[in-house]
This record gives C-alpha cells, sequence and structure tokens, in this order.
C-alpha cells in the first residue's frame, strides 16, 4: 500500500470549515501550521503561528478561506507580501490582487469554487442548509408540500433529490430543455418560466439557484402570502427582496449555508480536496484513483 506524503500545510482565515480541514489534514499525518484560523472545542488544532511570515515558513500548500469574504482583505495583503513561488495556494472566490501575485510569481494557484470535485460536494450541505432554512423559516412541514426550485444546475439537483426524499412536491423551472430532461429523469415536475406566472400561486416554498433576478415584478406579486422563498443563488441573489417585503411574503438570502450548518463535513471536503490538488500536482492519482495492489 502506498503512503502518503508528508506535506507541511499553512493553514490561514477562515471559519469553522477551516477548524475541521485542519483537523482531517492532521489526521493525514500532515504537519499544518495556522495564523487567524478558527480554534473549536474538541477539534483537533495544528501549530499556531504568530505572524503569516511564520505560518508560511517552510510550507508546500496554503490554504486560505473558502470562501474569501470582503473582511478577508486585509488576509489578502498579508499573503501577498509573503507567498512563496515554490507554494501552492489553494481558496475559494481567490481575490484578485492574490491571483496577480500567484502568477507574477509562477506560484500555482487553485480556487476551489472553480473546481468540479469540490462543487459538487459543497452543493450537498447547501442543499440541505436550505431545507433547514426552510423549515425553520416557515414553522411547517415539506412533507406533501409543493415545492418549487428555479433552474436546474449543480446546486439544484442535490436539493430537488432530498426534497424528494422529505415527500416534498417537487416542480423545477427552467429555461433549458436538457436540464428540463433532467430534472423529469430525476422524477420532478417540470415548468417553462414562461408559465411561471400562471403556477407561482400554489407554491408554498420557492427555492431560487439562479444567480440572476428571476422573482422580481410583477411575477412576485403572484406568489401564495404563505410561501417561504429561499435563494441559495451567488449574492446579490435572484430575489426583489424590498418587493418581498412590502408585499409581506417570507423571502430570504442564504449565502454561507456550508459553512453554518456543516462545517463538519465542508472541511473534511475542503481537506480532501486539497490532498488530490497535491496529488495531481504532483503527476500521481490519489485513493481509488491509485492501481490496485497485485494480489500475491
Amino acid at each position: 500500500m502506498n503512503a502518503e506524503k508528508t506535506y507541511i500545510a499553512a493553514v490561514v482565515g477562515g471559519d469553522a470549515r477551516q477548524a475541521y480541514a485542519v483537523q482531517t489534514l492532521l489526521r493525514a499525518g500532515w504537519k499544518v501550521q495556522q495564523y487567524r484560523a478558527p480554534v473549536l472545542p474538541g477539534v483537533e488544532t495544528g501549530e499556531q503561528a504568530q505572524s503569516m511570515e511564520e505560518a508560511l515558513r517552510g510550507a508546500s500548500v496554503i490554504l486560505g478561506p473558502a470562501p474569501f469574504r470582503s473582511p478577508d482583505r486585509q488576509l489578502a495583503e498579508e499573503l501577498c507580501e509573503h507567498i512563496g513561488e515554490d507554494q501552492t495556494f489553494i481558496a475559494g472566490h481567490l481575490p484578485q490582487v492574490l491571483k496577480e501575485r500567484c502568477d507574477a510569481l509562477g506560484a500555482p494557484a487553485h480556487d476551489l469554487l472553480e473546481r468540479e470535485d469540490y462543487t459538487v460536494l459543497n452543493a450537498i450541505t447547501t442543499a440541505e442548509g436550505a431545507i433547514a432554512e426552510a423549515i425553520s423559516l416557515s414553522g411547517g412541514t415539506l412533507h406533501l408540500s409543493d415545492c418549487l426550485v428555479l433552474g436546474y444546475g449543480r446546486c439544484a439537483k442535490p436539493l430537488a433529490k432530498k426534497l424528494q426524499g422529505l415527500d416534498a412536491r417537487v416542480t423545477v423551472a427552467t429555461r433549458r430543455w436538457e436540464a428540463a430532461c433532467a430534472a423529469i429523469a430525476d422524477g420532478c415536475e417540470v415548468l417553462d418560466f414562461t408559465l411561471l406566472p400562471y403556477h407561482l400561486f400554489r407554491f408554498m416554498y420557492i427555492f431560487n439557484t439562479v444567480p440572476a433576478m428571476v422573482l422580481g415584478e410583477p411575477l412576485l406579486g403572484n406568489a401564495a402570502p404563505e410561501v417561504t422563498i429561499i435563494d441559495i443563488a451567488a449574492a446579490p441573489g435572484g430575489v426583489d427582496f424590498e418587493l418581498a417585503k412590502e408585499l409581506g411574503l417570507t423571502a430570504k438570502l442564504c449565502p454561507g449555508l456550508p459553512g453554518k450548518y456543516a462545517p463538519r463535513a465542508s472541511g473534511e471536503s475542503v481537506a480532501q480536496t486539497v490532498r488530490i490538488i497535491l496529488e495531481e500536482q504532483g503527476g500521481a492519482a490519489w485513493g481509488w484513483n491509485r492501481s490496485a495492489p497485485a494480489s500475491g
């Protein structure tokens, strides 16, 4: 059996997901140096660095927040000052200043949210978080409720499946015929977006995954008064929240659901993807992609 190569990782910034990513890397035999990364009770931690320079010293890979947010600007500037050309940088929503710095150094930089493997895993926790938000906000149950999912992409597919698992009646609205066919194959009813004005009133839950304005004037005025709208599209989302408030509708933009509801699972996915990236860079395959050992 092939032993995994031992790496030194610098883990900087982030939220609770980073803490669980640290624990997962430590359990895989990595050495971890962390700086401004959260420490949680009962979760294994790496060596605590007192500065960015100390955290990055000797590290072959740097793991930043997934994703970077506006308050992380100072963190990005510190990273730019100390990152080296022989270090691999991995994070989510890479700030432009970091991209440019890595390009100038020739240092490999990877955006987790542009990788299919990570985003598929992230969609699972996003879907479960969306359902948790819907139940919490509505005070009702999804069982036998009419649910509308807007769009049928990476996040919408696991969401629709999990809603079906809770015995909800799921309808998917999409503009793309291929997506409509996929939704039909998955056991959903389908609607073309042009038909939404005639059907919106019958849904008690609406989940938007489309990163464009889809629920605005006049469509939103056709929604049921008791509807609960959960928007999981990238900010600013696809719902006119001011209009929803004026109409007395329950609507919420829900960013960061994986970190809020499933930080352990999300952190483990981050760490797993980091390991795969490093293996790929070294020209090796990881885990189940490796050839099975020859039998004696």
